[in-house]
């Protein structure tokens, strides 16, 4: 309808003023009273025309004479457009809604293939909250992107590989050794939570003592590349612990975002970048004259491309750089033919996305086709006071621990309810409570009301058909039609979320849509003695349940039949 609306009003205002170029809206009133649809196209091209913008629109409602859609067209305030719909195209969506006719409401013209990486977080630790807000944006991302028809593969990148998974082998490495009462130090820059204790455990299981000091030496070493030259001279492959213990991590990842409905299409680990020597080639696929050698180390010339410096690929010491495997990592997603890559990446990478772009272009790639969403950090409340994370300290709190707190559904809602260049405090005390305040609880109860309404006829033997009962949505008093105004709303918020990427604008349509229907459900009985009166109520809230459970779908948050 909205497009219908603004072609109509183009044609009008090209009719009038051929020169126009403005940039008009057609948008949904706040109050119903304003009409179903509100445009101020007569404001933006008096400015042009210098002419009164009421007197204006007058002049555009009388050009655009009957349209076949519009029950009236009014003037409001200074030259506002307002367009009130006849009444079968009032109710025509709200007839589809109630149905579960939800096809067509999001479409890509031209759908795409689409290659969608998120969380990737090192596998040295458990998934904590932080990384929580990447999953549940991710996932619930794909669910937009899948309804508008797009093929959408979600993948993870693993870091396998390098000194951070060295680093977790080292850390369990000297755990190992305090399980056969050796005394041994853990020096700065060890990962030291809980779950290093419970890898050592299933790694002591597996090698049994073959990474046990075999001496009864008491090791102190201050530094961690003084335990690496310990372990290099008395231990043969020390990478097979690092490698196992990184696979364990992982598994227990896979787990969690399981658990909080992610699960990935591909897992892609770095490790295969050095497998398969694709660091090497990709680095001579760069143009010739933007890689020199200085220092010892090899640089690539990313200022070439408004990068702040310069940035090294292979080290002095022949080892390639994280930024190396980035490079080689993101050449292969282009050459797996996508139409478009998207990376949503924590904040602070911020300052990554020109180098990586830089590096695209020299590649000779479209680095049009990629877009990076960056995800503000988060920060937990309990009972007043901030709960501080740090992976490497261990003092972080779990996804798992938040979900466990808070449930999955409340978990999910409050990372997408906020836009994800913001940073999100998340308040747990809020997200555990069980009313109004608690606005994913109050969604899901307004749709178990719903559903209660159902069992009622069922109960009580009265006989509810629903086609029929669409049919007396005319019977409806103004009040209640506001919330088919809301109800009608729907197509234009999910296009909004499409079109910017976004997911936060459909948890507050959800919201506003669940404290109208409670509203409606306390004003009066829906039940009543008037059968098609209770009819046409009954339709209007199968309606917004049906919206519930599709938006919800989206959020990946579930739709319960009873609270």
């Amino acid at each position: 309808m909205k497009n219908k609306i603004l072609k109509s009003l183009q044609e009008v205002s090209l009719k009038i003023f051929p020169e126009f170029t403005g940039k008009f809206q057609v948008t949904k009133p706040q109050d119903s009273i304003h009409g179903d649809w509100s445009s101020n196209l007569a404001l933006i091209m008096a400015k042009q025309m210098k002419k009164n913008p009421r007197e204006l629109a007058i002049e555009i409602i009388s050009s655009l004479g009957d349209l076949d859609y519009s029950e009236k067209i009014e003037v409001a305030g200074a030259g506002f457009i307002n367009i009130y719909l006849k009444e079968d195209i009032f109710f025509s969506q709200i007839k589809n809604y109630a149905l579960g006719n939800f096809k067509g409401l999001l479409v890509e013209e031209k759908p795409r293939k689409i290659l969608l990486e998120y969380v990737s977080s090192n596998p040295t630790g458990p998934i904590h909250v932080g990384h929580g807000r990447s999953a549940a944006f991710g996932s619930a991302l794909a669910n937009l992107l899948k309804v508008a028809g797009n093929k959408v593969t979600q993948e993870y990148y693993v870091n396998d590989r390098g000194l951070q998974a060295k680093t977790l082998g080292l850390s369990v490495f000297i755990r190992m050794q305090e399980l056969t009462n050796k005394k041994v130090s853990l020096p700065e820059g060890c990962y030291a939570g809980e779950y290093v204790k419970v890898l050592a455990l299933k790694a002591q299981k597996h090698f049994k003592n073959k990474y046990v000091l075999k001496n009864s030496d008491n090791l102190f070493f201050k530094t961690i590349n003084e335990w690496f030259d310990y372990i290099d001279s008395n231990f043969d492959n020390f990478l097979e612990l690092s490698n196992y213990v990184i696979r364990l991590q992982t598994d227990e990842i896979k787990k969690d975002l399981k658990v909080f409905k992610v699960e990935f299409d591909n897992w892609f680990n770095e490790s295969s970048l050095y497998e398969k020597d694709l660091i090497r080639t990709t680095i001579s696929n760069l143009k010739n004259d933007e890689i020199e050698k200085k220092d010892g180390a090899l640089w690539f010339k990313s200022t070439n491309y408004g990068d702040e410096k310069d940035r090294v690929l292979i080290r002095d010491n022949e080892e390639p750089t994280y930024f190396a495997s980035d490079i080689a990592y993101h050449e292969n997603k282009f050459n797996r033919n996508y139409d478009e890559i998207i990376n949503i990446w924590g904040a602070d990478h911020h300052g990554y996305i020109p180098r990586v772009k830089a590096s695209i272009e020299s590649l000779g790639l479209d680095s049009k086709k990629l877009k990076t969403l960056l995800i503000q950090f988060v920060s937990l409340k309990e009972k007043g006071h901030k709960v501080q994370m740090s992976t490497r300290s261990g003092e972080f709190v779990e996804l798992s621990k938040l979900i466990d707190e808070v449930g999955i559904d409340s978990a999910r809602y409050y990372f997408l309810a906020r836009k994800t260049e913001q940073a999100l405090e998340f308040d747990i005390d809020l997200a555990k409570k069980t009313n109004k305040d608690n606005h994913v609880y109050y969604i899901q109860y307004a749709h178990a009301r719903i559903c209660s309404i159902k069992k009622e006829l069922k109960k009580r033997k009265i006989n509810f058909d629903l086609k029929s009962s669409l049919e007396k949505l005319n019977l409806l008093k103004e009040n209640e039609k506001e919330i088919i105004s809301l109800v009608n709303g729907y197509p234009e918020i999910l296009k909004q979320c499409y079109k910017n990427n976004e997911l936060h604008p459909l948890c507050f349509y959800l919201r506003d849509l669940s404290s109208k229907f409670h509203s409606f459900y306390n004003a009066e009985k829906i039940i009543s003695d008037d059968k098609d009166y209770s009819d046409a109520k009954i339709a209007l809230s199968t309606a917004i349940q049906e919206i519930i459970n599709n938006g919800l779908n989206i959020l990946g948050v579930d739709c319960p039949e009873a609270m």
